[in-house]
């Protein structure tokens, strides 16, 4: 657990000398997240297949519009017209 402790600060420490040059820190966390699909690919071969593509950020209309989407959906449960996942059970996706 310490050495875990000390590796994510010297991560972050490293980080910290590139943090104001945005190239270099699309760079890093193209890394990282190609580093994160290997290991989902290690511990879950056959799920992680289907996820490869590219990261590519939302844009503002769709983050607006899963907003949207999202209060429509409370809207519904709370009329009782929708039926909405206990939060144990969303916890456990998780």
């Amino acid at each position: 657990m310490n050495n875990v402790m000390n590796l994510n600060a010297e991560l972050l420490r490293e980080l910290s000398y590139i943090a104001d040059d945005e190239n270099y820190l699309k760079k890093a966390l193209k890394a990282i997240r190609k580093l994160v699909v290997q290991r989902e690919e290690e511990e879950h071969p056959s799920v992680v297949a289907e996820d490869t593509e590219e990261y590519r950020p939302l844009t503002k209309a769709e983050v607006m519009e899963n907003i949207r989407q999202a209060f429509e959906d409370a809207k519904l449960i709370r009329e009782g017209k929708m039926k909405g996942i206990p939060a144990e059970e969303l916890l456990n996706e998780l």
